[in-house]
């Protein structure tokens, strides 16, 4: 006969405990601590098929009272049966006994809101004060029709095309001659990297200073006096093309001046991390390629465009990921410099609307369909993105 299956039993403990005391904090729907209680309670009754001794996992059905106890209960049990178990039985259960902790934790602030979120979105204007009304997916039907909505978005889709390009060629090119052999290396690179390390809050707010239409540095340094950055809602593009004559309007106007402000602040916030990770890629590049290279008589462009490009490209892919799933929670930056979401909402970002609905208008149901929407399109673009891209990374040397 198999031994009994110990870490499968740890799991479901694990699980019933947090959902139990999801359930005793108001989180959590009392039907996923029923069905945990059901499946814990049919591998506990499962168990006397190896002894009486295993009746002491039915302890842990005390878990609706004492969230604890489906653990104690296990861990009990295999203390007392562990001489008996064969050698690989039991490092399987220690390896997922350190292994729980870190997976609780995973579950508790990552998976358990996430799909705590899509159970709120499925109510009527959730804002915990009264009882709220199964609403089934009508606010993602409001959602879809909700022009603020999809202002909110084509801002974002904006960020996302202006920032993550333009950010990722600015850290090469700057990771590139960091790597060369220059005179104060070690001085240019913290310098790159302290912008990064700046709390957002703080760099956003003097940033807002450097924009300031009558005292700040960037007008002063432009020679452009009154120019108001933050509060400019017409499209860069419209503005670019006025003087030929030439009018757009709606998206293809373009991100707003003021948009764009607080995108240029943005990359100049995270392009000391970028640099860091591209000078981590650069330096695992192998120097006698670049040796074999100058042997041959290539110019610099050239060992940057068949060395250095592919051999980067497995960094590049990993950072213009994490780009594109951390453009589209962009706040921080949106809602210290124009606080209000710009003059004709030209700065609202997914992630401010979805802020705005919960924590301003107090409709939780609303905003948890919004970050239930962006999950969805992150992970599309993010699967497209895999799906285009990745076949262009060279993994290997």
């Amino acid at each position: 006969m198999r031994p009994y299956p110990f870490p499968l039993a740890l799991g479901l403990g694990v699980l019933l405990a947090l959902a139990a005391y999801a359930r005793a904090l108001g989180f959590f729907p009392p039907g996923g601590v029923y069905l945990a209680l059901l499946l814990y309670g049919l591998l506990a009754l499962w168990g006397l098929r190896y002894g009486a001794v295993y009746g002491l996992l039915l302890l842990g059905l005390l878990a609706w009272v004492w969230p604890w106890a489906p653990v104690l209960a296990v861990l009990l049990l295999f203390l007392l049966e562990a001489r008996r178990l064969p050698e690989k039985a039991q490092g399987a259960f220690y390896g997922w006994l350190f292994v729980w902790p870190f997976l609780a934790l995973l579950l508790i602030w990552q998976v358990f809101p996430t799909l705590y979120a899509f159970y709120l979105s499925l109510f009527e204007k959730v804002n915990f004060l009264r009882r709220a009304e199964f609403a089934g997916l009508e606010n993602y039907a409001i959602l879809l029709r909700d022009p603020l909505f999809w202002r909110a978005l084509g801002n974002t889709f904006w960020y996302v095309l202006f920032t993550v390009p333009t950010g990722l060629l600015l850290a090469t090119g700057v990771a590139i001659l960091l790597n060369l052999r220059l005179a104060f290396q070690g001085l240019y690179r913290t310098l790159f990297f302290l912008p990064y390390i700046t709390a957002l809050t703080a760099a956003a707010a003097v940033w807002r200073w450097m924009y300031h239409p009558e005292f700040g540095f960037l007008n002063w340094l432009l020679g452009t006096p009154g120019l108001d950055w933050l509060n400019t809602p017409k499209g860069v593009f419209a503005l670019l093309l006025e003087p030929l004559g030439l009018k757009v309007q709606g998206f293809l106007a373009g991100p707003s001046l003021a948009f764009l402000a607080v995108m240029v602040m943005s990359v100049w916030h995270f392009l000391g991390y970028q640099v860091v990770i591209l000078l981590a890629g650069l330096q695992s590049i192998p120097k006698e390629y670049y040796e074999a290279a100058e042997l041959d008589g290539a110019s610099f462009w050239q060992k940057q465009r068949y060395i250095t490009w592919p051999l980067l490209s497995p960094t590049l892919f990993f950072l213009f990921t994490l780009g594109l799933i951390g453009a589209f929670q962009v706040f921080t930056q949106v809602y210290v410099l124009t606080p209000t979401g710009g003059v004709l909402q030209d700065t609202l970002t997914v992630a401010f609307y979805l802020y705005n609905k919960g924590f301003r208008d107090a409709d939780f149901s609303y905003a948890s369909a919004i970050a239930t929407l962006t999950f969805l399109i992150i992970l599309a673009l993010t699967l497209l993105q895999r799906r285009v891209l990745e076949r262009r990374v060279h993994y290997g040397a």
